[in-house]
């Protein structure tokens, strides 16, 4: 399932050669979310590339205890070139 779009400055320059980042669920496939992005969005998918991000390690509690965020995967879609998605539209400056 695709959880979040991923809106970062990297993210949204990659918007201009129809290339856009979402946060998955950690067992999709990249059919899985080929299929998704096309549902949700109306775009044609050309590629996708996933990649495993590995939670961040992190100190909690009064003794300072080790604990480990939650790991996740990223898939990056490319579109047609002559589709966007909206969403990745980043504000004009006046």
């Amino acid at each position: 399932m695709l959880l979040k779009p991923l809106i970062t400055e990297k993210s949204l320059a990659a918007g201009a050669v129809h290339r856009y980042s979402f946060v998955v669920g950690l067992l999709d496939t990249k059919s899985q979310i080929k299929k998704m992005v096309e549902d949700t969005f109306k775009v044609n998918v050309l590629a996708i590339h996933t990649s495993h991000v590995h939670g961040k390690s992190y100190r909690t509690g009064k003794k300072g205890i080790r604990a480990e965020g939650k790991d996740s995967k990223k898939a990056t879609v490319t579109v047609k070139s002559d589709q966007k998605i909206e969403l990745f539209d980043s504000p004009e400056t006046k």
